[in-house]
């Protein structure tokens, strides 16, 4: 398996699946999920929504709806810290 250096809260794609870092590890992918679903962690919805910001999404309407519509057609997907327990997430808004 090779490791990877990277800091907490990157990410990276390879070979179409997304691996989030905590903790200097790779985290846990948990599954794929909705609104509801994501709503029940609401670090990782936090820690989404900052991202999403960061990738350019500043019109809050906008960055809302595309939140509370995941699992209509998006979706994210779920990871969960395997050091600390902490949730994380990523979801294709691009």
């Amino acid at each position: 398996m090779k490791r990877l250096a990277l800091a907490a809260g990157d990410w990276y794609v390879d070979r179409g699946v997304a691996v989030l870092v905590h903790c200097q590890d790779a985290a846990a992918f948990v599954g794929e999920v909705g609104y509801t679903e994501l709503a029940a962690h609401p670090e990782a919805l936090d820690q989404l929504r900052a991202d999403m910001r960061l990738d350019g999404w500043h019109d809050e309407k906008q960055l809302e709806h595309f939140l509370t519509h995941l699992g209509d057609g998006a979706t994210a997907m779920l990871f969960r810290c395997t050091v600390c327990g902490a949730h994380l997430a990523y979801a294709d808004a691009s």
